[in-house]
């Protein structure tokens, strides 16, 4: 049967119907009033019974009455980060040229010490790496004593008495970073011949050697001969 609902009052039975299923078994009765229908779940004189559409009720199913937050799947964003892989190395440090030092190197060569803890693991493919005033040197080095190319000045030897920055590094095999030492910065010297402090006596000088003398030889004939030409 087809229920005729004027449009005015659908509205009413909205709100209507959102108070349950039970109003809907007791029955929706409208009648006139003074500002409007009026509408009530008992008859009242002169009011009409409204036919309404059933309503549509979802009934949850097992799995969403049993499901708790904590048993719901996690997306990764919620999942905890994976602990983070310890480092490789405890402890790195460059041990020579010294902080604040000095190296006398009239050649700009000059040795490098650096103290791994743990050993550096040579088999998984980790060096040293390390870079003067910013410049990387091309070379990797597997042990503690080291000496830095002449290469690394190309054809200019830096100048006495200059502040120079060595940076080391321990990488692997692919040159991923694993562990970098505190920056080391030192004089570069160069060895000079220093005179005599002022105040000491002169150096002795050598005494003349003395030139030996060579008689003519008619000296040495003429002793003999001149007695015989006496006679």
């Amino acid at each position: 049967m087809k229920s005729l609902i004027p449009s005015f009052v659908a509205p009413f039975i909205l709100v209507i119907g959102l108070c349950g299923v039970g109003a809907q078994a007791q029955g929706i009765y409208v009648s006139p009033g003074e500002n409007g229908p009026l509408f009530s779940n008992k008859p009242q004189p002169g009011a009409k019974e409204i036919i309404l559409p059933p309503l549509t009720v979802v009934t949850p199913t097992k799995e969403a009455v049993g499901a708790s937050p904590s048993s719901a799947p996690t997306g990764a964003s919620d999942r905890p980060a994976a602990a983070a892989a310890p480092p490789a190395y405890r402890s790195f440090a460059v041990t020579y040229p010294e902080n604040d030092g000095s190296v006398l190197a009239n050649t700009a060569i000059f040795e490098v010490r650096v103290a791994v803890d743990p050993p550096l693991q040579i088999g998984e493919g980790h060096a040293v790496v390390v870079s003067v005033n910013g410049s990387p040197v091309a070379q990797r080095f597997t042990a503690e004593e080291f000496t830095l190319p002449p290469e690394l000045w190309t054809a200019t030897l830096p100048p006495p008495n200059q502040r120079i920055q060595l940076d080391a590094s321990i990488v692997d095999l692919n040159g991923q970073l694993l562990r970098k030492a505190a920056p080391v910065r030192f004089f570069m010297r160069h060895a000079r011949v220093r005179n005599r402090p002022h105040g000491l006596p002169p150096m002795p000088e050598a005494p003349p050697r003395a030139t030996p003398t060579i008689r003519p030889p008619s000296e040495t004939v003429g002793g003999a001969t001149g007695g015989r030409s006496g006679r």
